[in-house]
């Protein structure tokens, strides 16, 4: 488990991640933690990957059809 701190609008967070899924993020959390529009740049982060989520939805109920 790793240890990250992250400054949301002004404000400190701490929490515990694992290893594997940190490296994942890493570069989304640094972006976070530099951004000049945290507000803006979370919003686009977090529609980004939920469409991303929605697209694999989609090619899992494909598969699963033609199976």
């Amino acid at each position: 488990m790793k240890k990250i701190k992250i400054y949301l609008i002004g404000q400190k967070y701490e929490i515990e991640l694992e290893d594997g899924f940190y490296d994942a993020i890493k570069d989304d959390i640094d972006m976070i933690n530099n951004s000049e529009n945290q507000v803006k740049d979370l919003l686009n982060l977090m529609l980004s990957n939920k469409y991303k989520l929605y697209k694999y939805e989609n090619k899992l109920v494909e598969l699963s059809q033609k199976l």
